[in-house]
């Protein structure tokens, strides 16, 4: 006996285990009115332009949006081959790829892509949709062809790439300003201490030393003085000159912290100690000196510190040590070979 509802008596459906109830297939058909024209008037109104193209090729009907993107008319439209719409103008090479090699092999297409120059509306780039329309033994296949002009969207997205990369630009320009010196063209305090930061994490990662060196130059006020502003600014591009001669690498950082004071900041290597770099820096130095056709001769003092990575020291304790060993080099007052080393 079947199973009822204790309260109303009626039957309860059952259906056997593992089996799924039967559901009908979701058909919009059955919620379309059977008078065509309701089915003509929602396809007008959508945005895309419609053509519905006989075997043949040759245009049954197309809807108003198809008139307006492409300015023409039913008259000089309807009953002709494709190709031949426009004064030819329709003849164009992907289209007939589309619908003359691709679409008799199957019975859609999504998103193929057209480029073309029209007389009257000018360059155009239009994305087509085409499928071919089942229909019974008593009337021939019908395609269907969309039409989406895409032409002014993806002229916004050209522009919004422009401005995106102006933007960058700017914002490098920005930053620029914010973290480079302007005379010497090296990094000034404020980048200086940005880029120390990232390089103590990176010699954490590779496990390196690394070698803060500090360089005071000589005399910068009495050359002002007695030379003038423009000489003064001369001797510290100078400076900044030999400093990019001796630190040539990729992951050297180079600053001008203030007036007369430079900082460097290298990744050090087994080859290259203290003693090397400085011996580096002399030779680069009586050379500057050498060749500079001036009144007055460049000198500098120096101090260097280590960065330990087992350590705890911050960026910040690294300046004051090699800020200590250059003013100890400094009332030495001896040759950059007796500079002080900590560390």
């Amino acid at each position: 006996m079947p199973l009822t509802d204790r309260k109303t008596g009626v039957p309860i459906n059952e259906h056997p285990i593992g089996r799924k109830p039967r559901t009908e297939k979701f058909s919009l058909h059955r919620f379309m009115p059977k008078k065509p024209i309701y089915a003509e008037l929602i396809v007008q109104t959508v945005r895309e332009a419609i053509l519905i193209l006989s075997p043949d090729l040759r245009v049954m009907w197309a809807n108003r949006s198809f008139y307006r993107t492409f300015q023409v008319g039913p008259t000089e439209t309807e009953g002709q081959f494709i190709f031949d719409l426009g004064n030819h103008q329709w003849n164009i090479p992907r289209l007939r790829t589309l619908l003359g090699e691709i679409l008799p092999k199957c019975r859609e297409l999504h998103d193929f892509e057209v480029e073309h120059e029209f007389l009257s509306i000018g360059r155009r780039t239009m994305l087509f949709n085409a499928q071919r329309l089942s229909s019974d033994s008593n009337n021939p296949e019908m395609i269907l062809l969309a039409i989406e002009d895409t032409t002014e969207r993806n002229r916004a997205q050209a522009e919004q790439f422009k401005v995106h990369l102006e933007l960058k630009k700017a914002n490098a320009a920005l930053r620029s300003l914010v973290l480079i010196d302007d005379l010497t063209g090296l990094y000034n305090r404020r980048g200086f201490l940005t880029f120390a930061e990232q390089h103590m994490k990176l010699a954490r990662r590779i496990k390196s030393e690394l070698l803060l060196v500090f360089l005071d130059l000589d005399g910068l006020k009495q050359i002002n003085d007695t030379f003038g502003h423009q000489a003064g600014d001369q001797a510290l591009i100078k400076t900044a000159e030999i400093l990019k001669e001796t630190f040539h690498r990729d992951l050297d950082i180079i600053a001008r912290l203030s007036g007369d004071e430079f900082a460097v900041f290298t990744i050090d290597s087994f080859l290259e100690s203290a003693e090397i770099i400085s011996s580096r820096l002399e030779g680069h130095l009586r050379k500057a000196n050498t060749q500079t056709n001036c009144s007055f001769q460049l000198s500098f003092c120096l101090g260097m510190t280590r960065f330990n990575l087992k350590s705890g020291r911050t960026i910040n304790d690294l300046m004051a040590e090699a800020d200590e060993a250059l003013y100890k080099h400094k009332r030495a007052r001896t040759s950059l070979k007796k500079m002080a080393i900590t560390g």
